[in-house]
């Protein structure tokens, strides 16, 4: 069991490190006018183009009419089409269209950036053990049970 007034510093240095991040994502999404859902569908879509909407819906853990809203939006902003598959007419699968790469290829463009300046402002020293400690993190988040699914609000 660990010191809890060591645990309490690292989880607040870790939300602290995490709201770094938070207004040049705001910034991004507010400029393409996105929810964060409607920003994981992009990423989702993009790891696996032509996802159905059930498909999506376990991926995002949320309801398919959750999904199906979340969808009509980024159809309407011109970012997500969808498309008849040709071999069976009944599935309607999700795909990223030129202007849905663009916006996320600019979000982790800005991200990249930000993160680019700040981890040179570190010693190779520091940033090599922000390394391990990272990959430590996420080890030992591989080893936790998942977490409960909880479906977002609707958009």
């Amino acid at each position: 069991m660990h010191d809890p007034e060591l645990l309490e510093r690292a989880m607040g240095l870790y939300l602290q490190t995490a709201s770094l991040i938070d207004p040049m994502r705001v910034r991004a999404w507010k400029e393409l006018e996105l929810t964060v859902t409607q920003l994981l569908v992009l990423f989702s879509l993009r790891e696996a183009p032509g996802m159905p909407a059930g498909a999506l819906a376990d991926d995002l853990r949320v309801t398919p009419p959750t999904v199906t809203g979340l969808v009509d939006r980024l159809v309407r902003m011109g970012l997500v089409k969808r498309e008849e598959d040709s071999k069976d007419r009944r599935l309607v699968r999700n795909v990223l269209t030129e202007r849905g790469e663009a916006a996320l290829g600019e979000v982790e463009r800005e991200g990249r950036a930000f993160l680019t300046e700040l981890f040179e402002r570190l010693s190779a020293a520091h940033l090599s053990r922000l390394v391990a400690s990272l990959e430590a993190l996420v080890a030992a988040a591989d080893e936790m049970p998942a977490p409960l699914e909880v479906d977002p609000p609707a958009p």
